[in-house]
Order: C-alpha cells, then sequence, then structure tokens
C-alpha cells in the first residue's frame, strides 16, 4: 500500500560520522553515505555512535505515535492518506514493513552499540560509562516498543518467536541501565530503567515485581524520547493534526470529556465563519488533539503518573475486590498530580476495571502504549471482569513486515 507521510529523515547523526573520517580533503571521500564499519570502532566515535541509538528510537516511537493510536482507537481517521486499513483495524504484513523495519533497527543499533562501546573501552571505564548506561536504556524501551506492538517477531535473521522475547530483552537491559547508571551516577537513567523493567515485568506476568519497580519512580519523572532537537526529527503527529487535519479525537473514548481531561486535551477547530473545520476527507469534523502543540514537544516513554496506574492494575490484578480501595487510592494519587477530582470508588470489580482502563488510557494518550493495553485487556475474555471490548473484531497487533518475511530464509 502507498503511503503518504510527513516523514522528515535526519542529516545529522551521518554528518558526526562522516566527521569523524577525517581522511584529507573531503573532495576525496568516495561514497560520502556510507561508512566504514572500521571507522565506528574509534573512540572519537562513541559519542556520536550513542546519539544515533537516541536518534533510531526516535524514529521508531515517531512511527508508531502516528499509526498506532488510528489502530487503538485513540484517534479517528479524517484524512485522504492510504491508511484507511489500519483506521479500521486491518493491520496487514505488506503494510507493516515500515513499522516493523524501524522498531527492529532502533532494538538492533542500540544492542549491539553496546559491543562496540565495549570493545572501544576499558573495563572499568565501560562499567562506569554514561554512554553506556544511555545505550542499555535505549535497547531497553526499543524492546518494551517492539513487545507492545508487534504480534510475533524475529531476532537478527532467526526464525519467528513470540513477541514476549522483546520483554525478556527489556528487562534484562534494564538491569543492566540500572547496574551501569548507578555506576556511572546518572539517577536519571536508573530511575527510567525501573519504569521499563516494572513495565516488562507486569507484561510477562510478574505483577509483584513490576510493582517494587513502579515504587522507584517518582511521581514527577518523566523519561522522553527527544523530538525537534539537535539531530532529532519533528514530530510527524503534530504535523498532521495541525497543518493536514488527518487525524481526529472525534468517535474515540476522549471525545465526551469535550477536551477538559488535561490529560487528553484537544479543542475543535473553528473557521472565521463559525463552522467547524473539516479534515482533509473533506467531512469529518476536526477535534484537534492539544497534547503536542509544537513538532519538538517529546513523548514520554515512561513516567511516574504511568507507574501509579501500573500499581492501580496490579491491585485489581492480583487481589481482585480486595484491591479496589488500594487501586483507587493511587488512581486518585495520579489524578491529584494533574490537578483533578478524586475519582468516587467503584462498588463492583467490573466497574474498577473501567475506571482503571479510561485513567491508563488517559495517562498515557498518544504516546503509543495504548495499542498494547488494548490488546492485553481485550485478550482477557468477556467472562474477565478486565475485559475490554473495543478490539473485538479489530487487529491488535502488528505483524512482521512482508520485507522481512520475504529476505528472512528462517521465516515461513
Amino acid at each position: 500500500m502507498l503511503r503518504t507521510t510527513s516523514k522528515r529523515y535526519r542529516i545529522g547523526v551521518l554528518a558526526a560520522f562522516l566527521g569523524l573520517a577525517g581522511c584529507g580533503d573531503l573532495l576525496d571521500v568516495e561514497a560520502p553515505g556510507r561508512i566504514a564499519d572500521e571507522n565506528l570502532n574509534n573512540p572519537n566515535a562513541l559519542d556520536a555512535l550513542v546519539e544515533g541509538m537516541s536518534a533510531d528510537l526516535t524514529d521508531a516511537y515517531d512511527q508508531m505515535v502516528y499509526i498506532s493510536p488510528i489502530a487503538a482507537g485513540e484517534l479517528f481517521h479524517s484524512g485522504s492518506y492510504s491508511i484507511t486499513d489500519e483506521a479500521q483495524g486491518i493491520l496487514k504484513a505488506e503494510d507493516s514493513n515500515g513499522e516493523f523495519n524501524l522498531m527492529q533497527q532502533a532494538r538492533w543499533v542500540a544492542e549491539h552499540g553496546v559491543e562496540r562501546l565495549r570493545a572501544n573501552l576499558s573495563a572499568e571505564r565501560f562499567q562506569r560509562s554514561p554512554l553506556v548506561a544511555r545505550a542499555y536504556i535505549y535497547g531497553a524501551i526499543a524492546n518494551r516498543l517492539s513487545g507492545e506492538m508487534l504480534c510475533s517477531t524475529t531476532i537478527d535473521g532467526g526464525p519467528e518467536v513470540p513477541h514476549t522475547v522483546h520483554f525478556e530483552r527489556a528487562d534484562s537491559l534494564a538491569t543492566l541501565a540500572i547496574t551501569h547508571g548507578t555506576a556511572a551516577g546518572m539517577e536519571d537513567v536508573v530511575t527510567a530503567a525501573h519504569g521499563v523493567r516494572a513495565s516488562a515485568r507486569a507484561w510477562l506476568g510478574d505483577w509483584a515485581a513490576a510493582v517494587d519497580d513502579a515504587q522507584q519512580v517518582p511521581t514527577d519523572f518523566v523519561w522522553v524520547v527527544p523530538f525537534g532537537t539537535g539531530t532529532a526529527p519533528g514530530l510527524d503527529l503534530y504535523f498532521e493534526t495541525f497543518d493536514r487535519f488527518e487525524f481526529s479525537v472525534i468517535n474515540t473514548m476522549f471525545e465526551p470529556n469535550d477536551g477538559e481531561d488535561p490529560r487528553t486535551p484537544w479543542a475543535p477547530v473553528i473557521l472565521a465563519n463559525g463552522d467547524t473545520a473539516t479534515g482533509a476527507n473533506g467531512a469529518t469534523l476536526v477535534f484537534q488533539q492539544l497534547k503536542y502543540t509544537s513538532e519538538g514537544d517529546d513523548v514520554a516513554a515512561t513516567k511516574g503518573t504511568e507507574m501509579l496506574l501500573l500499581r492501580a492494575e496490579a491491585q485489581l490484578e492480583m487481589n481482585g475486590a480486595a484491591g479496589i480501595p488500594e487501586a483507587y487510592t493511587l488512581m486518585n494519587q495520579a489524578r491529584a498530580f494533574y490537578g483533578m477530582d478524586p475519582l468516587p470508588m467503584a462498588a463492583t470489580l467490573e466497574e474498577a476495571w473501567d475506571d482503571l482502563h479510561y485513567e491508563r488510557s488517559a495517562t498515557v494518550w498518544l504516546e503509543a502504549r495504548h495499542l498494547w493495553d488494548a490488546r492485553r485487556w481485550f485478550e482477557k475474555g468477556p467472562s474477565d471482569p478486565g475485559f475490554f471490548d473495543f478490539m473485538e473484531g479489530r487487529d491488535t497487533c502488528f505483524p512482521i513486515g512482508e520485507e522481512e518475511r520475504r529476505s528472512n530464509p528462517n521465516l515461513g
């Protein structure tokens, strides 16, 4: 399927690498778009190497923040782009090449970049290097993203394996980020790694360990994927909702709040004649998301309020109705952080889960997290009080891309 998007690609990190080559006159350099692998085995290239990991993670997030909200019902397609399948919840291998490739690239660059760091640093410097700590957290986040978005996966040309492999890798890499971040005195990396590991462990079913990690993340903490600064690209979702009106909040679970929930801000676009603007399709009313109001707005990868909601969910998951009081204490702590009134405590477990669904969905709105939440809640099944029915009749995850299936001999 042909896609029309506004994605802008960076040259900054590439230029940094090229500058390191520095062998004589620039006019003598051949194939300036390629970098010899041996040129990266250079201690002076390590900063740029890790910046490249960050940039690749930003690219992966940009794509998923752009497309997963349509698949998950966080936004409604109001435009002219050829993503009507995704808007209807149809996620096909031939349309998933970009998503799969970008996520796998972010993972591969971080994981293999660590080994390049190891080869260019002494054992002592490797142990306490801020670059190593950052590489591990980038790898952990990239793996968590892949685990949450993909139906199944393949690692470095291997056979098809369950998507949960990425959660296991995220757990391991986050643990290493904690170890090396502590040695390097990088408190922000350590805190972020606890948040990422909390999610990975919850998704692997170890809710008790997840709670232990989540408690290490202060409510006001946010670790972001950077956009629009330095070598980072601008956020495409901003462009698509402010310049083209491709997506609208209409017909979503967040429309009824009239944009007054500070976690899910939106407003109708009003024309000079007083009418509400229509999208690029010429028909759908534009209720414009206001969470990202510039292309340089960053996207949260993990944050303290999310951890409060994870702990609240753990109460319902592990303790059932007995966990309702503590779950509401935690949900209301998160609401208080945003200046919101507390929720009244539900009388039944089903009602508590309904509140948890909305509170978590609002807290991580447009952060490439909701598709996974909707999937795992749907997979509980109708008999479970935590069942979430929105994904009925929709695909809940992105398949391995068709390009990977064709090029990988270990895939059918």
